[in-house]
């Protein structure tokens, strides 16, 4: 025994046997009043976690379904194999896993992601709560006791306070769970039962979306879409139907859930998300370059001007450290300075070195954000790329750039990627085309000047963007609006012509 880690007292110091097997190498996390190491089962050499809990202030209540545990089989739960005590502490013997608690992946899992991990969730809590002849109700579900492993699969560990329901109480006579997660019964206002659980799940994705739970000021959640919009609706309709206060409310069980969510995850934005895709389909556009030095500033820079001369409030982030945006700071007089950006021809632009992340800006009143994205490399290292709508690949036309779109166009290319090929002549723009027939090639035209945006780079960025002519179409570029309710129609019109046709590929642009 010792004082080993972060002064708690009486703490396990690596090389400690115990029951004459486990072999102590370190401590894994430390909990109130319990702390999980890493042990060599000496026996037969394998890796095991202990998690060893203090007999003291009641806690040794919390294992009273212990026979229970030892009897649970899911690919997502951990195997317990033993369990021991002694005079101070009782000893849960598990299987070890290796990888991450979810905690370490706020902000940064896609919807697609967080759809998977929810699904696997479903999966063992439905197991629990059909388990024998009554539910076990976990009742401390939150990301520090989900371990994601390299493979994408999670486990769900800790079963301290995981108990058996009772139908022979109204009310939990104790309170437990973690501040934040917890749902409301679970402070003595009712009983626990399965739909407690379904509530810590909603408030657990809320939290990997937002970084925000339950005891972060103000203490309440707000619609999911507000903190985090490059979500879509059906998402938060169903993790805000899971955090309701009132467990009448919420999925009345786990299969309920399972089943929208499939339903969501299976959907797309096939049908009830398209009224999503439309709001958020001019939201974030990335420009970033096949290689580097092909002009995504320049780009980026006559994009935001082509939305701003639509009366749209724009922002442009720079992503790599080029420090290009503190030059045009530094070079005009006309800009004013705020606290995270300054504002150049009514544009906001974020310099690299003050942006204060991209996330910031997101969560800013914005109708459109152009990133300025670099390199295609650099882009994928940082990840930025996963949180855009739409992203513009610069191509190189000249011979020594071509390469390095060989290269790329025979690696992974991205059908939903517009590719722009910058100072190509008309014949081998030709040959592009016919080489990619099922992508979106575009030749970009002469604009010397990225503030003001020329005819024909307005006509191109119009069909990138499905914007037509005012005259043709009645739409009026200076409302955001209006371009919605455009390409609503057009896409209507389509659905319509699906009734009829079955060839349709969802691949028209009208």
């Amino acid at each position: 025994m010792g004082t080993g880690v972060d002064g708690l007292e009486d703490t396990l110091l690596a090389g400690v046997v115990l029951f004459e097997r486990y072999k102590i190498i370190r401590p894994l996390g430390i909990g109130g009043t319990s702390i999980v190491y890493l042990a060599q089962n000496n026996k037969i050499g394998s890796l095991v976690a202990i998690k060893a809990i203090k007999k003291k202030d009641g806690e040794v209540d919390l294992l009273a379904e212990k026979n229970i545990l030892i009897e649970l089989r899911h690919p997502s739960i951990p195997i317990i194999m033993d369990i021991e005590e002694d005079e101070d502490r009782i000893y849960l013997i598990e299987e070890y896993v290796e990888g991450k608690v979810l905690e370490k992946y706020k902000n940064k899992l896609t919807e697609h992601e967080i759809i998977d991990i929810m699904l696997q969730l479903c999966d063992v809590l439905n197991y629990l709560h059909t388990f024998q002849d009554r539910p076990i109700i976990y009742r401390d579900l939150k990301p520090n006791n989900v371990i994601r492993m390299q493979n994408g699969h999670i486990k769900l560990i800790d079963f301290g306070i995981a108990k058996k329901y009772s139908h022979d109480t109204t009310r939990d006579t104790t309170q437990f769970g973690t501040r934040g997660y917890a749902a409301p019964e679970q402070f003595g206002f009712s009983k626990a039962d399965v739909r407690t659980d379904i509530f810590a799940l909603g408030v657990s994705m809320y939290y990997l979306l937002t970084g925000k739970n339950l005891s972060t000021p103000p203490y309440r959640l707000q619609p999911l879409r507000e903190e985090n919009p490059f979500i879509s609706l059906g998402l938060e309709q169903i993790i805000m139907k899971c955090m309701e206060t009132m467990q009448v409310k919420r999925y009345q069980s786990i299969v309920a859930l399972r089943d929208d969510i499939k339903a969501l995850s299976i959907q797309g934005y096939d049908n009830k998300d398209y009224e999503v895709f439309l709001e958020k389909s001019l939201k974030v556009i990335t420009v970033t370059g096949i290689s580097r030095s092909l002009g995504t500033t320049h780009v980026a820079i006559m994009l935001a001007h082509y939305f701003k001369e639509q009366g749209l409030k724009v922002a442009l982030i720079e992503w790599q450290p080029h420090h290009d945006f503190i030059k045009i700071y530094n070079m005009y007089k006309t800009i004013v300075e705020e606290k995270f950006y300054f504002i150049f021809n009514d544009i906001h632009f974020y310099s690299y070195q003050n942006h204060l992340s991209y996330d910031r800006s997101m969560n800013a009143n914005y109708d459109v954000i152009i990133v300025d994205g670099g390199g295609y490399d650099d882009l994928v290292h940082k990840g930025s790329y996963q949180k855009s709508h739409q992203v513009l690949m610069l191509c190189g036309g000249k011979d020594w750039e071509i390469d390095y779109f060989e290269e790329y166009y025979f690696g992974s290319p991205n059908k939903m990627y517009h590719y722009i090929f910058n100072f190509m002549d008309d014949l081998a723009f030709l040959e592009i085309q016919k080489s990619m027939a099922n992508f979106k090639c575009h030749q970009m035209p002469y604009n010397p000047n990225p503030y003001q945006v020329t005819e024909i780079s307005k006509k191109l960025l119009d069909g990138i963007f499905e914007v037509n002519d005012a005259k043709s179409t009645g739409i009026k570029r200076s409302k955001l609006e209006d371009v919605k309710n455009h390409i609503r129609s057009k896409i209507q019109a389509l659905k319509n012509a699906k009734g009829k046709e079955q060839g349709y590929s969802g691949n028209g642009r009208g």
